[in-house]
């Protein structure tokens, strides 16, 4: 059955950036993850600078798509054919208390899913339509623009994710045409 809801998946306007890292940059992490940069990835660990916080968010939006541990399994159940690589946060400093966050970098073949009719200014959808015939039985889509990451959910997967309280999200409704 065709979702007759998107949401779009973004970044909350309170979402505390990620901590002081090394080696976690755009040129091994690309903003918009293509199938080429996923393959040239291993599982890692990268180093932070732990700033004395108990949680960090469970999504992750610069300097790529990052899904916390917690929410990898559903991701994989909602969409099995998403691939992940995982990152391991581990504090520079060997402090007792510092949380090891593990982040999964996903890697879904960006849909071809944006009507005509959306907004877009410099490369970034303003206002986001999706054409609804090409949507088909997928519950999580990837999408692009030039200037734009866009991961979209269906209803059933938005609801899936927001029965676990995400920390660092918001969803936006999109439109379908």
């Amino acid at each position: 059955m065709v979702s007759v809801e998107w949401f779009r998946l973004i970044k909350s306007e309170d979402a505390l950036p990620i901590p002081q890292t090394e080696n976690f940059t755009r040129q091994k992490f690309p903003y918009t993850m293509n199938k080429a940069s996923f393959d040239k990835l291993e599982d890692m660990a990268v180093f932070y600078k732990h700033a004395g916080r108990i949680e960090y968010e469970d999504f992750l939006f610069e300097p790529t798509f990052m899904i916390g541990d917690y929410f990898q399994t559903l991701f994989h159940n909602l969409s099995p054919e998403m691939q992940f690589k995982s990152v391991i946060f581990l504090d520079a400093q060997k402090q007792e208390n510092a949380p090891t966050p593990i982040y999964w970098v996903p890697y879904l073949p960006c849909g071809d899913v944006i009507h005509p009719d959306s907004e877009i200014v410099l490369g970034k959808a303003k206002n986001l339509v999706l054409q609804k015939e090409k949507l088909g039985e997928a519950r999580i889509i990837h999408a692009k623009l030039p200037a734009d990451d866009i991961w979209l959910l269906s209803l059933e997967a938005a609801e899936c994710i927001l029965r676990r309280g995400p920390m660092g999200i918001t969803l936006s409704k999109v439109e379908l045409r």
